[in-house]
């Protein structure tokens, strides 16, 4: 189980599905992945959704989209 920064009691998501993956993240990946949650990255502050860093496989920036297409109204 990854360790989730801030937990996820603590953390604030934007988006129901910002939520489901820091779920996933926290249960599927190993032990020693780390995992933050909106936290500013560069010299501009960027807040990506998340940042997961593994000792072995490195380091991966996540930015989640959450939403469904309306299906048109076909008249």
């Amino acid at each position: 189980m990854a360790t989730l920064i801030p937990t996820l009691g603590s953390a604030r998501f934007d988006a129901r599905g910002e939520l489901n993956l820091a779920e996933r993240l926290k249960n599927c990946l190993e032990d020693n992945a780390w995992v933050w949650h909106n936290i500013p990255v560069g010299p501009f502050g960027r807040h990506p959704d998340f940042v997961t860093l593994h000792p072995q496989q490195g380091i991966v920036v996540l930015e989640v989209k959450d939403w469904r297409l309306e299906p048109k109204n076909r008249s």
